[in-house]
C-alpha cells in the first residue's frame, strides 16, 4: 500500500504552492489499474438493486468482494488518514459480535458489518482508482441517487400503503421473514403512516427507497450539497435545469415528511457554503444561493411548514422520551464500554430499543467507545483535514461531511448515507493529498 503521506518528487513544490499553505506535496504515483464499474454499479444500479432486494445481500458483498480482489491483485490502494479508522471499525465490529446472544440480533449484525465492511472498501478503493473513478464521476452517480431517493418520497405519497415485494424477500424463510427488522428490509414500505392518538389524522411520511422517513431526511441532507457541487461542476444547461426542477419537487415529500432536523441541517448546508463562498469573494453564487435560500423558506413558510412541525410535536414522539432513551444507552454501555453489546437491544422504560435514535448512539451500544471513537477518528478527522477547499465543487462537497458530522447525533445511516459520506471523503482527501488525475 503507498502512502499519500510520501516524500515529495521533483516537480511536486510548485504545485503545492499553487494550491496554497495547506496543502500536501504529493508522491508521483503511476496510473492505477483499477476499473471504475464496481462502485459505478452500486451508484448507477441501486434502483434495480432495491427493486430486488439485493442492496446490501448480495449486491454490496459481492462488489466489496470484487473492489477487494483487485485492491490485492493489483497492489495500489493508498494509505491516507482515515483508512486505519473505517478499516479498524470493521475489525472492531467483528470482535463485538461475542456480545450476540441472539440468532434474530446476529442476523441485524452481519447486516451491519456487511454495510460498513463494503463502504470500508469502497472509501480505500475510491481512493486508489484516483485516475477512473474521477471528482465528476462519483458526483454525477451520487447526484443520481439524489433523483432516486426524491422519486422514492413522491412514490411514498403516492402509494403509502404500498410495500414492496422484492424477489430476495419471497425467498426467505418464514421465521426469518416474520422478523420486523428483516421485513422492512426485504418488504420496505413506500411510507411510514403513523396513528399517534389523538392525532386528527394518520401522519403519512415518505420513506422510498428506504425503510423509514428519518432515514430518507438523511439521504436529502447528505446528498443534496452533492447535487449542488454537480450543479456548479457541469457545462449541460439541461442537467442544471433538471437539478433545480428536483430541487424544486423535493419540497413536496421533504414537508411531508415534517422532518425539523432535516431542514435545520439543510439550513446549516446552505448557511455553511454561503459562508464559505462568501470568504472566497464569489459574488455570484452567494447571491444566487442567498435569493433561492429566501424563496425556498417563503415557500415552505406560505405552505404551512411550522404548522406541520407544531402538529407532528403535539402528537408525536416527545424530545423526553429521546432524552431518556440517550441515558439509559450511555448508562447500559458504560457496563460494557469496549466490546459494547454487538446489536440494539430493548429498552427497560419504553417501547423503543436501545441503541437507537441516531447512529452514535447505535455505534456505542453496539460497539462500545472504542467502535464510536473510531467512526468518529474517520468522519470528524476527514472533516478537518479537508476544511481547505479548493474551488466552489469542492466547498460544497465538503458540506456533505459537516452536517453528516452533526446529523449522527439525531439519525441513523443506511447504505446509501454511509457510501455517499465515504465517497465524498475520499474524493477531497485526494485533492488534499494531491492525489486526484486533476492534479
Amino acid at each position: 500500500m503507498t502512502s499519500a503521506a510520501a516524500p515529495p518528487v521533483d516537480g511536486t513544490a510548485g504545485a503545492a504552492r499553487r494550491r496554497g499553505p495547506d496543502a500536501v506535496r504529493a508522491p508521483r504515483l503511476p496510473p492505477d489499474p483499477l476499473p471504475a464499474w464496481p462502485l459505478l454499479t452500486m451508484l448507477w444500479g441501486f434502483p434495480v438493486m432495491w427493486l430486488l432486494g439485493v442492496t446490501v445481500v448480495p449486491g454490496a458483498v459481492t462488489l466489496a468482494l470484487v473492489m477487494l480482489g483487485f485492491l490485492l491483485t493489483r497492489r495500489c490502494a493508498i494509505w491516507v488518514p482515515g483508512v486505519g479508522a473505517i478499516v479498524g471499525l470493521c475489525l472492531w465490529m467483528l470482535a463485538s459480535s461475542v456480545m450476540i446472544d441472539t440468532g434474530p440480533r446476529l442476523l441485524g449484525f452481519a447486516f451491519r458489518l456487511a454495510i460498513m465492511a463494503f463502504v470500508a472498501i469502497a472509501f480505500v478503493y475510491a481512493v486508489a482508482a484516483r485516475t477512473r473513478l474521477t471528482r465528476a464521476r462519483i458526483v454525477h452517480g451520487l447526484t443520481f441517487l439524489w433523483f432516486f431517493v426524491i422519486v422514492g418520497g413522491l412514490l411514498g405519497m403516492l402509494l403509502p400503503e404500498t410495500r414492496l415485494t422484492t424477489p430476495v424477500g419471497m425467498l426467505l424463510p418464514g421465521s426469518i421473514a416474520e422478523n420486523s427488522y428483516v421485513r422492512d428490509l426485504f418488504f420496505p414500505p413506500f411510507a411510514e403512516v403513523q396513528h399517534p392518538w389523538g392525532a386528527p389524522e394518520a401522519f403519512v411520511r415518505p420513506s422510498a427507497p428506504f425503510p423509514y422517513a428519518n432515514s430518507w431526511g438523511v439521504a436529502i441532507l447528505v446528498l443534496t450539497p452533492v447535487a449542488l457541487a454537480c450543479f456548479l461542476s457541469t457545462r449541460s444547461l439541461l442537467l442544471r435545469a433538471v437539478i433545480l426542477l428536483g430541487a424544486g419537487v423535493m419540497v413536496v415529500p421533504a414537508m411531508a415528511t415534517s422532518n425539523r432536523g432535516m431542514f435545520a441541517a439543510l439550513a446549516l448546508a446552505g448557511g455553511y457554503v454561503l459562508v464559505r463562498y462568501a470568504l472566497r469573494d464569489r459574488a455570484a453564487p452567494v447571491l444566487a444561493l442567498a435569493v433561492l435560500g429566501l424563496l425556498a423558506g417563503g415557500v415552505l413558510l406560505w405552505q404551512g411548514l411550522l404548522t406541520q412541525f407544531e402538529v407532528r410535536q403535539e402528537y408525536g414522539q416527545s424530545n423526553g422520551a429521546r432524552f431518556t432513551l440517550y441515558a439509559e444507552t450511555l448508562q447500559r454501555t458504560l457496563q460494557s464500554p469496549l466490546l459494547g453489546y454487538g446489536a440494539p437491544r430493548p429498552s427497560a422504560e419504553q417501547a423503543l430499543s436501545v441503541g437507537t435514535q441516531g447512529y452514535v448512539w447505535t455505534l456505542m451500544f453496539s460497539f462500545g467507545f472504542v467502535g464510536l471513537g473510531l467512526f468518529l477518528l474517520f468522519l470528524w478527522g476527514s472533516t478537518w483535514r479537508t476544511r481547505a477547499c479548493r474551488d466552489d465543487v469542492d466547498v460544497a462537497l465538503h458540506a456533505t461531511l459537516v452536517v453528516s458530522s452533526l446529523a449522527i447525533v439525531v439519525y441513523g445511516l443506511d447504505i446509501v448515507q454511509l457510501l455517499a459520506i465515504a465517497l465524498v471523503a475520499a474524493v477531497l482527501l485526494r485533492r488534499r493529498y494531491g492525489l486526484d488525475a486533476d492534479d
